[in-house]
């Protein structure tokens, strides 16, 4: 969640979320926070396990596939702290507590990470099974394996294009590479494609929006190459109980308020301007928004929009001229009606929650009230149509606009979106924005464009509705979201290792600005 609100993607619902302020202010330093993820605690488990199990008393083919399972689950480790740090110790033995000098491990290149990141891939994909059955879901398959290349592989390609290496490598890709790692995403990528085991999701055809809002709501469907499995009740999560409008929460509502421009990145389907006036228009917003990509229904609350047996109510008050003297009185108490209509919505909140206009629909179960650590629907990790949109985003870097077309307007048409004639790379990005929208990628896409400063050094936006009761009609406010511009820095490309860290190991350099 916190990772949507640190981006143009949203607004946190809640001021007491300190961290996420540090980011948005600017203000990250060597103390580090958020998003911290030095786990060796971690590498550690997976380097006993690989060293214990060649004399475990298991089957050789037991031994070879868990082997590889937790190959790739380290190679996932490392991916999620080489896009953090750049370079780390790449450690893939268990380190003897007796050699105390060898315990302070100095940090490899950056290209050794992801060069490490991807071996593994492509050793492991050939050992793991294709699938499993029902009772080992959520395990690592050969497709996953190659999921994590795809993925790894585009965004060291960019870091190479779009970087800069410093501290001799530990920070940064060879500029004169990024080729390479554009074709090792693009070969992962293929090969998922063209096993023809996933496809996108696409069992409600003639409703576009429901295809898009099930597609991570039914479980093990046919986009799906990795998901973190949960069990409501058993090994539930909070999401819905976070992000709920406030008169259908069972406790915190609104955790996730969606900004207004990441509201106007979604296209029209009528091709018209999808930058909506909201301070020169009037109306209804179920009329206002109608023609957006149905993936917007599918992902964003707005005033009218309908949810479970009811709809969201997303006003801030009434105006009204109570005497008929032409002055009109703005009613906003949170208590009372006017003429039987609530002063304030009742998902408003007052507006100290939903402090866009906008909150998140995307992924949320509307099958029931649910309390906290109840949700039950997967988290899913990688899926084709991410796939698809790595292959684009490569195929376009090398030159095969053709091939990056195609797999463009496969996710535009599954979408309900006109098939686009030509294609860019802005036209690649914009299509990731929308279709992989609060998935935990979009920080890591600014990242690696190097756009993060562009996109989130600005205030946000906020859009509240009134009811105009003499013209029975909603007009809108504008103002902004956070109460200040955001801040992003160029140091902040990087996480800093953090003083907790480096204090312990004096071999570790620190990130350059920390």
């Amino acid at each position: 969640m916190r990772l949507a609100i640190i981006t143009d993607e949203g607004k946190g619902g809640w001021e007491w979320l300190g961290e996420v302020g540090v980011f948005n202010k600017g203000l990250l330093n060597r103390d580090g926070g958020l998003l911290d993820y030095w786990d060796y605690k971690f590498i550690r488990s997976c380097n006993e396990f690989l060293q214990l199990i060649q004399t475990g008393k298991v089957t050789e083919e037991e031994k070879v596939v868990t082997t590889a399972e937790v190959r790739f689950l380290r190679a996932y480790a490392y991916y999620e702290m080489v896009i953090r740090y750049g370079g780390v110790p790449l450690i893939t033995e268990p380190q003897n507590a007796d050699d105390f000098e060898a315990l302070f491990v100095p940090r490899n290149t950056e290209k050794e990470i992801f060069d490490f990141i991807l071996s593994e891939c492509d050793q492991v994909s050939a050992l793991l099974p294709e699938e499993y059955d029902a009772s080992k879901k959520g395990r690592a398959t050969k497709f996953a394996a190659l999921a994590l290349k795809s993925r790894a592989m585009l965004f060291a390609a960019s870091e190479a294009k779009y970087g800069t290496e410093e501290l001799n490598g530990l920070v940064g890709m060879p500029a004169g590479e990024a080729n390479e790692y554009w074709q090792q995403s693009l070969n992962a990528s293929k090969a998922i494609i063209d096993a023809g085991k996933f496809s996108l999701f696409n069992r409600y055809p003639d409703d576009k929006a429901k295809n898009y809002q099930r597609l991570f709501l039914e479980e093990d469907n046919e986009e799906t190459i990795l998901a973190k499995k949960f069990v409501s009740t058993i090994k539930g999560h909070n999401f819905d109980y976070y992000t709920e409008l406030q008169s259908f929460a069972a406790g915190w509502a609104n955790g996730i308020a969606v900004t207004v421009e990441m509201v106007d990145s979604y296209e029209m389907t009528d091709g018209s301007n999808p930058v909506i006036d909201w301070a020169n228009i009037t109306g209804f917003q179920s009329e206002i928004l109608k023609n957006k990509d149905p993936r917007f229904h599918a992902s964003v609350f707005y005033n009218g929009s309908p949810w479970k047996t009811d709809s969201a109510v997303l006003y801030w008050g009434i105006d009204v001229d109570a005497d008929g003297d032409g002055v009109k009185e703005r009613l906003s108490s949170t208590t009372g009606e006017y003429n039987g209509m609530p002063h304030i919505g009742k998902d408003a909140n007052g507006g100290e929650t939903t402090k866009t206009g906008f909150s998140i629909k995307k992924f949320r179960d509307d099958s029931k009230r649910h309390q906290e650590n109840e949700s039950g629907q997967d988290w899913i990790v990688y899926r084709y149509g991410e796939v698809l949109l790595n292959y684009a985003e490569a195929a376009f870097e090398l030159g095969m606009s053709g091939e990056a077309l195609d797999a463009l307007n496969q996710i535009r048409t599954r979408a309900g979106l006109p098939a686009a004639g030509s294609v860019t790379i802005e036209q690649i990005r914009q299509e990731r924005k929308v279709e992989l929208a609060f998935e935990t990628l979009r920080w890591w896409d600014l990242k690696r464009w190097r756009q993060s400063e562009a996109a989130l050094n600005m205030p946000f936006k906020s859009v509240r509705g009134y009811f105009d009761w003499a013209e029975q009609k909603y007009h809108f406010e504008v103002g902004t979201a956070d109460g200040y511009q955001r801040v992003f820095k160029p140091i902040h490309y990087y996480q800093p290792i953090s003083e907790k860290v480096t204090s312990n190991n004096p071999s570790l350099l620190e990130n350059p600005g920390y």
